[in-house]
């Protein structure tokens, strides 16, 4: 690994199945090694829908986007939740991780996010899902 260098980024969705009508958490994990951070954007698709950036004021920006309600004392530079999650969310999730000066060195990991009516098997604890 190089000076400046990110050495993972990983994004987790929480939870993995989320209810419609519930919260959703995305996690950006992320080692930036010795690298002060640039910024974490979090994207639906191809349009971001929130931004950290700590040198810049204010260091959260959340961008309109249908369909998603950004709980901004939540969200900070390592995840993002979402409240009150509808079915259209259903699909590809990004987050971007940018390194400070001097590398500018930036990784994306992608997740698929799957929005359910009710939880499999919620209705009898008896059954178990199997994987």
């Amino acid at each position: 690994y190089g000076f400046g260098a990110i050495r993972s980024v990983q994004l987790v969705v929480d939870p993995p199945a989320v209810r419609r009508g519930q919260h959703a958490t995305l996690r950006c994990l992320y080692d930036l090694d010795d690298s002060p951070l640039y910024s974490v954007k979090f994207y639906r698709g191809l349009r971001e829908f929130y931004r950290y950036s700590p040198g810049q004021q204010p260091s959260k920006k959340i961008f309109p986007f249908p369909g998603i309600n950004v709980d901004s004392s939540l969200s900070d530079n390592r995840q993002v939740v979402i409240k009150n999650v509808g079915f259209g969310l259903s699909g590809n999730f990004s987050c971007e991780v940018t390194a400070d000066a001097p590398s500018f060195s930036t990784a994306t990991e992608h997740i698929n996010m799957q929005v359910v009516g009710k939880l499999p098997n919620a209705d009898n604890p008896y059954v178990t899902a199997t994987a």
